[in-house]
């Protein structure tokens, strides 16, 4: 079998003794548990940016009410 380029490192070599799909079905469950461990922080973020810019809005509206 000829040799060939790969891009990946090294130390990623010795997947290639495992069958296919299963590198490929414990990479698809590592990654949806990282994206759902990053998903909760995320939304989070974004409902505290949510309110804060209608928090300013409210505010900025009553200031023109008021003025």
């Amino acid at each position: 079998m000829g040799t060939v380029a790969s891009l990946a490192p090294e130390w990623l070599e010795p997947l290639r003794a495992y069958p296919r799909w299963l590198v490929l079905l414990c990479m698809a469950v590592a990654t949806a548990g990282l994206l759902t461990l990053l998903a909760k922080p995320l939304k989070w973020s974004l409902y505290l940016i949510l309110i804060t810019v209608g928090a300013v809005i409210l505010l900025g509206f009553s200031v023109w009410l008021h003025g």
